[in-house]
């Protein structure tokens, strides 16, 4: 199957996540509007994507910005709304939930992974009683990563269980907390453990502590047997051989909660911007969201489901981003200032229009 959700070198840190500390930024200084559409514009002309879609959001106004078509096979363009996989986007989701459980005391970042899933995470130098759920949430756990063991896309629903299963075939990476590796298990692993915890889906979990009270009536889990997309939504393509071809229907039970969140430009602003505002999570659990470590030597810094970078105008900003077959998207804000989504339909021939959304929209 290919790194379904592993972060690229999207802006040097853009789809992992990027850094941390406070600093707001007014929306007056956001880049005029026609910096955006440029980007996205080029995106199409120049980087041979489809699509590109960006939504701001300064907490009371969405705008919506788009080039390109929706459909290479109709030309039908997009509409407000569009719904596209968000890939470890979906990890953002997870977190929050998971820090909820640990504002109510059900769930403790510092106790060993063993007290929760006892008997369960067994491998090749693996110890659950040396991986705490903090070390999970931050990639430092050392857990090998499931996709390595993945070699196509699957036909057939898999569950969080055989994820699992898949990761443990092979071993540890490294000892827990010794270093940073943005690995998927960490994700399966958090969803197993907060299953554990409330006895029910981690999907139902994140639906209804997240996606319902923020009124995000457009994001969903897929069922486990669903390959398709509610309407409206986007076309997602990859360069096969040569061939742009249509990849927008598989099954996405292999991305797990690590990235099979559905949704929309418009929901992922507003989520990023509620976060942020602490409208989902306590401050103290915020915090740790934002508490990072370095991640790479490109200026990434990664938390708990949050990552953070410095753009080159020096602003920080708060979000994630990731990458499924068809879509690659970023979801970033800074403190106390407007949220920008971005998504294209198609892996770029050459640029990175992410990046580039980011800097032109805050930057210029």
């Amino acid at each position: 199957m290919g790194p379904v959700h592993k972060p690229s070198l999207v802006a040097a840190a853009l789809l992992v996540g990027l850094t941390a500390a406070p600093f707001e930024v007014p929306v007056a200084g956001a880049a005029p509007v026609s910096s955006l559409d440029q980007v996205l514009s080029d995106a199409v002309a120049a980087d041979g994507v489809p699509g590109a879609i960006a939504v701001v959001y300064d907490g009371h106004t969405l705008s919506r910005h788009w080039a390109g078509v929706s459909d290479v096979a109709t030309g039908a363009e997009f509409t407000p709304n569009t719904h596209v996989r968000a890939g470890s986007v979906s990890k953002v989701f997870v977190a929050a939930m998971i820090l909820q459980l640990v504002a109510e005391g059900r769930i403790d970042l510092d106790a060993p992974i063993e007290v929760y899933l006892p008997g369960r995470v067994r491998g090749e130098g693996i110890d659950p009683e040396a991986i705490t759920v903090r070390q999970v949430l931050r990639h430092q756990s050392g857990l090998p990563e499931y996709f390595d063991s993945v070699t196509d896309v699957p036909t057939e629903p898999v569950t969080g269980e055989q994820l699992l299963d898949m990761a443990l075939t092979r071993p540890a990476g490294f000892a827990p907390g010794e270093k940073t590796v943005y690995t998927n298990t960490n994700y399966v692993v958090a969803g197993l453990i907060a299953e554990a915890v409330t006895g029910t889906p981690v999907s139902d979990e994140v639906t209804r502590r997240v996606i319902v009270p923020l009124g995000l009536r457009d994001t969903y889990w897929p069922a486990p047997d669903d390959t398709g997309l509610r309407k409206p939504f986007a076309h997602g393509y990859e360069n096969k051989h040569g061939v742009r071809t249509d990849v927008t229907d598989f099954n996405a039970s292999a991305a797990g909660m690590s990235g099979s969140l559905v949704s929309t430009g418009e929901d992922m602003a507003v989520f990023v911007s509620a976060l942020l505002a602490g409208r989902v999570v306590p401050p103290a659990q915020l915090a740790d969201m934002m508490d990072t470590v370095e991640l790479d030597s490109q200026g990434q810094r990664y938390g708990l489901g949050l990552g953070s970078i410095d753009l080159s105008c020096g602003v920080r900003v708060w979000g994630h981003s990731g990458g499924i077959p068809g879509f690659h998207t970023l979801m970033i804000a800074p403190q106390g200032g407007p949220a920008l989504t971005v998504t294209v339909t198609q892996d770029p021939e050459t640029g990175d229009p992410l990046e580039q959304a980011a800097e032109a929209f805050y930057c210029t």
